[in-house]
């Protein structure tokens, strides 16, 4: 038997969530205060014995609000009377809609339910669900429950007529013209309050649509009962000496000890493997007679007060299999051997602490495994305590003991090795849709829609083990395609300007403009809020701007987005691209991801670099400016980037390098008829990138003019030393170029 689908409704953060369950491990992975744990708790509580506990503020806060604001005006008119009968009659009859033949529920808070279902196969010993099967059809081996918290007729009455006074106060004091709106509010925290006391359990089985007419009550209990249900919290206690939990693992120990096949019976006997030397050395008669004498004066005492009635009372020792248990826990220590060295329990970090703490739980539950039920063992943030490092190991661990062992489990987690150990199938993500809302994305119906295209799903799989977690519990995403862009980035979210954007977790993914459109499928499905920063990659050798305007982008990201919100065939011209950035067409997916690279304030660049000087220097890229120019500005502003040298001619003539296209794309293009676009490019020849500062004599013959183009082609090497000097200089805020200054506005908003 095994618990296929979780589906939850009105319940805190969660409107109208539900996600599948894998046959082994499932992982619920998400942020703090993305719902997850309100989560785990619902389900733990319905499925474990005891009542749960259920209040109004359990109701997504809309709904109640809504509610209460709805039916105000029913509870002030009635309230005019004091009959209580007659009151609480009119606000059950109007909520309930007693006197309309087809009862209507809309005057009631939707209710708040959980629905499971459950498989089973054709070796399965279903006797246990056989009464609950609705569904006859041999093909469909599922079984339907639904568990509500809801108000009946009877229950809301009842808790009318309990709080009858309270409310009848508070209805009161609404008529005093002082403080009204207060005193209104309050008077509807007290129908919410009403509201929350008339609220039962409800269970049910029912067929796959869990539909009102299909539904058959029975017993919480008898729900229950299907159940083999294991829980640990975020909150377990270890062996800390700090909080005065002590020997928790010995205990744990002790208690898997006991089913051990010598140990057992050693238990058994032990009661009177003790007691027959206790007999022998008459301690037994010696306590009680102790005991007589102590107390006689007491007992009399007792005796006239009862009348004489008062019998004698004596010590006595009771020595059984529970006593001995609890001997054993008192005496009894965990000690790690290291080299021959005994180390206390708590001489371990409580990290190694959690660790065995949770396989010693697994192991006894192991024992425990029914297969009449269905068994889930559900674990709360087992990297509780540990360091990166060992959550990786046990995370590994963790998963291959539930596979070899055929356990079924739910664990919950923020931690990104957990993440990456698991397969993307069985990945769940909790994530807040806003202050007041949250929504589970289920990975296995996301691994599915990759099934047709094998390309992307083996991009999706690389990925997934690489970065893929980062963005799991990511408040923004950032795309960027070299280490500069991440030291640039980094460095102004430091800035005030910033500080908001700085709050939230981003997660920074380098990536080349040939594969950042292929993380369009995972912004659109987690409906993040992603920045695709990019370069523009126009063909090299367009030295002039109409050769720029009219040259097309090597960029599979940019032509990508393009033609999507184009629904063009053909690949964009430069000028295209302008129009397409400002006009905003650029942002995309309904706002959630912008594609920003480098527009007509950049000034002809088509790199980042290229980007950052011609802001800083104040011309475009393709102005020539000679040599000694270069190395003024250079010295003066203290930037580390390579001025070309110019190589002299056989003649003595000195010419500049050869400056043609390099001869490789900047990116590597996997879409065939992308690879079309520049296929007039020239290679390159050797040129010597090494750096001089010193004029040559006869300045004027040897004076070479390059553009901002050049300097970065012969910076190539040294870009990372090229970003450094800028951040070290204090210019980074002056060479911020308008593209990217416009990316991080838009995703700080």
């Amino acid at each position: 038997m095994i618990l296929k689908d979780i589906s939850i409704q009105n319940y805190r953060k969660f409107k109208n969530e539900s996600f599948s369950m894998a046959d082994e491990v499932t992982l619920l992975a998400g942020a703090n205060n993305s719902g997850k744990t309100s989560m785990i708790n619902l389900i733990g509580s319905v499925l474990q014995n005891g009542k749960t506990t259920f209040l109004i503020s359990d109701i997504p806060v809309k709904l109640s609000k809504e509610w209460v604001d709805k039916v105000y005006e029913t509870f002030n008119s009635c309230f005019e009377e004091n009959d209580i009968v007659s009151t609480v009659g009119k606000i059950t009859n109007k909520l309930f809609d007693m006197d309309s033949p087809t009862p209507s529920k809309d005057l009631l808070i939707p209710v708040t339910s959980i629905r499971f279902r459950i498989d089973y196969n054709e070796n399965d010993d279903i006797r246990n669900f056989a009464d609950f099967i609705m569904d006859l059809n041999p093909d469909n081996r599922s079984v339907y429950f639904e568990y509500s918290l809801e108000p009946t007729f009877k229950s809301f009455g009842q808790a009318l007529e309990d709080n009858f006074k309270k409310l009848k106060s508070r209805y009161t004091k609404t008529k005093s013209s002082e403080n009204a709106t207060m005193k209104i509010e309050q008077f509807k925290e007290m129908i919410l309050s009403t509201y929350e006391a008339s609220i039962l359990e409800k269970c049910y089985f029912c067929d796959s649509d869990y539909t009102d007419t299909s539904k058959v009550e029975i017993e919480v209990s008898t729900f229950r009962k299907l159940f083999n249900y294991k829980y640990i919290n975020a909150g377990r206690s270890l062996d800390d000496q700090n909080n005065g939990n002590y020997r928790s693992l010995s205990k744990n120990m002790v208690e898997l000890a006991k089913h051990n096949e010598n140990l057992g019976p050693l238990l058994e006997d032990l009661p009177d493997q003790i007691l027959s030397p206790i007999r022998d050395a008459q301690i037994i008669d010696t306590v009680r007679d102790a005991s007589v004498k102590g107390l006689s004066e007491a007992v009399k005492t007792i005796a006239k007060a009862n009348g004489g009635n008062t019998a004698s009372m004596i010590l006595d020792i009771d020595i059984n299999e529970d006593t001995i248990t609890s001997l054993l826990n008192q005496i009894t220590n965990t000690k790690y051997n290291y080299e021959g060295y005994y180390l206390n329990e708590a001489s371990q970090g409580l990290g190694y602490s959690n660790m065995i703490y949770i396989l010693l739980q697994l192991e006894s539950y192991k024992r425990k495994i029914n297969p009449l039920l269905v068994n889930i063992f559900v674990i709360e943030e087992p990297e509780s305590h540990m360091h990166p490092q060992m959550q990786r190991i046990f995370g590994k661990y963790l998963k291959d003991y539930y596979l070899e062992k055929k356990i079924q489990g739910l664990i919950s987690t923020h931690s990104g090795e957990m993440v990456r150990l698991t397969e993307m199938k069985n990945l769940r993500v909790s994530r807040p849709k806003n202050q007041l809302e949250s929504k589970i994305y289920d990975f296995s119906s996301f691994k599915d829609s990759l099934s047709g295209d094998p390309t992307l799903d083996n991009f999706y799989d690389w990925f997934y083990e690489i970065g893929f977690s980062d963005i799991v519990f990511a408040d923004r995403v950032i795309l960027y395609e070299g280490d500069t862009e991440r030291l640039l980035i980094r460095k102004l979210l430091t800035l005030d300007k910033y500080n908001e954007l700085n709050q939230k977790y981003i997660a920074y993914v380098q990536v080349g403009g040939a594969y950042a459109h292929k993380y369009s499928k995972v912004i659109e499905f987690l409906k993040i809020k992603t920045l695709i920063l990019t370069d523009l990659d126009y063909k090299k050798s367009a030295a002039t701007e109409q050769a720029v305007k009219d040259s097309k982008t090597t960029n599979a990201t940019i032509n990508s987005y393009y033609r999507k919100s184009k629904i063009e065939n053909e690949y964009p011209t430069v000028r295209k691209l302008y129009d397409w950035k400002e006009n905003n067409e650029n942002e995309l997916f309904e706002g959630l991801a912008l594609v920003s690279f480098q527009g007509k304030p950049e000034k002809y660049a088509r790199t980042l670099e290229e980007a950052m000087l011609s802001k800083y220097y104040g011309f475009d890229v393709l102005e020539k400016k000679g040599r000694s120019v270069w190395i003024e500005l250079k010295k003066k502003d203290k930037l580390k980037f390579t001025i070309p040298n110019p190589v002299k001619s056989k003649e003595g003539n000195s010419e500049p390098d050869n400056l043609d296209d390099d001869p490789e794309l900047d990116n590597v293009i996997d879409d065939p008829e992308l690879n079309k676009v520049n296929d007039d490019s020239e290679p390159d020849n050797i040129i010597n990138d090494s750096e001089s500062d010193t004029p040559i004599e006869n300045d004027d013959k040897t004076d070479g003019q390059y553009n901002i183009r050049d300097i970065v082609r012969h910076t190539e090497n040294s870009k990372t030393d090229f970003m450094y000097s800028v951040i070290l200089n204090g210019l980074i805020e002056k060479m911020i170029p308008n593209y990217i200054e416009e990316g991080l506005n838009w995703l700080q908003k």
